[in-house]
């Protein structure tokens, strides 16, 4: 009996702890009091000890579970122990107690496994929603700079369209006065021919001087150190008023940048009217901070090669 023993505690698992070592020291020291039916029974339990060891890490993944898992180590070795003993009666209810312990075990575990699904399903759908909302968010940013391009685009087309309209209005009074002095050098009186020639100069100048004579009266109240009048239109009209008056300075703006806006061509007037930025602001009627942003999308439209 001892020889088994020793060979058995040689056979002890390095990382075993301590009271199944103290089992196998138990049995030894009923061995050599000849109580070898003890010592037996003694070393059954330790084993049993270090069985149940083996399985403790597995069994404790599940959280919430400790006392069950304890509960079922405790009964199976009572049974065994009973067994051993020959106590049927006993070893039943304890065989009885680790299956419903197992069955409480295996019903903690499902509602474990739930619960983490379920977390798992709330947090996909927080997701979800978060994407969701960051994808809202980013369509109504593309939407409104679509906005801002399209109203660039047009205010952009508006001048251009203007520009044309003065440029053609030109040609045409040129064309007519050329055609008077051509008249007048011939032999033959075309007082009708001049007279309708007179009329139409004269319905060009006064299309061409309605808008430039309401940007002239603009130009003047700012010069007067009045503010520019709220309206789009005031604002367009003052800016074809400087384009005809200023038309170098204009032309080289329209070379050194591109697709300048209305409000950008204001600021360049504005500054080449030798105002600056604190008074810009308050003949705009907008704050420093706007008129610093003005500044910069016109030197963000500067050229490359003229930069």
């Amino acid at each position: 009996m001892l020889l088994i023993i020793g060979c058995t505690r040689q056979e002890i698992p390095q990382g075993s702890i301590s009271p199944v070592g103290d089992h196998y020291e138990r049995a030894m020291q009923l061995c050599e009091r000849n109580h070898y039916a003890e010592a037996e029974l003694i070393l059954k339990e330790g084993e049993l000890v270090a069985e149940a060891n083996d399985n403790k890490l597995e069994l404790q993944k599940c959280q919430g579970t400790r006392y069950l898992v304890a509960r079922i180590l405790s009964a199976t070795i009572q049974q065994r122990n009973f067994e051993m003993l020959h106590d049927q009666e006993k070893a039943a209810n304890m065989a009885q107690l680790v299956t419903l312990a197992k069955e409480l075990l295996h019903h903690t575990y499902e509602q474990e496994k739930i619960a983490e699904l379920q977390h798992q399903y709330e947090q996909q759908a927080s997701d979800r929603r978060h994407y969701q909302l960051l994808a809202y968010l980013f369509g109504l940013l593309l939407l409104a700079i679509l906005m801002v391009l399209v109203i660039l685009y047009f205010n952009r087309r508006r001048i251009e369209q203007f520009n044309s309209f003065l440029d053609l209005n030109a040609r045409t009074i040129e064309r007519a006065q050329h055609r008077i002095e051509e008249l007048s050098l011939e032999s033959e009186a075309h007082d009708k021919e001049i007279s309708r020639l007179n009329q139409k100069i004269t319905s060009a100048r006064r299309l061409t001087h309605e808008r430039l004579g309401r940007g002239k009266e603009v130009f003047d109240l700012i010069l007067a150190g009045d503010k520019m009048p709220p309206s789009v239109d005031d604002e367009n009209c003052f800016i074809e008023y400087y384009s005809v008056s200023h038309y170098a300075t204009f032309h080289e703006w329209a070379m050194d940048y591109n697709h300048l806006t209305a409000r950008l061509y204001t600021y360049l007037i504005l500054q080449d009217m030798g105002k600056q930025d604190d008074d810009i602001a308050q003949i705009l009627c907008i704050s420093p901070s706007a008129v610093r942003s003005i500044k910069s999308r016109v030197k963000a439209r500067k050229k490359a090669d003229k930069m």
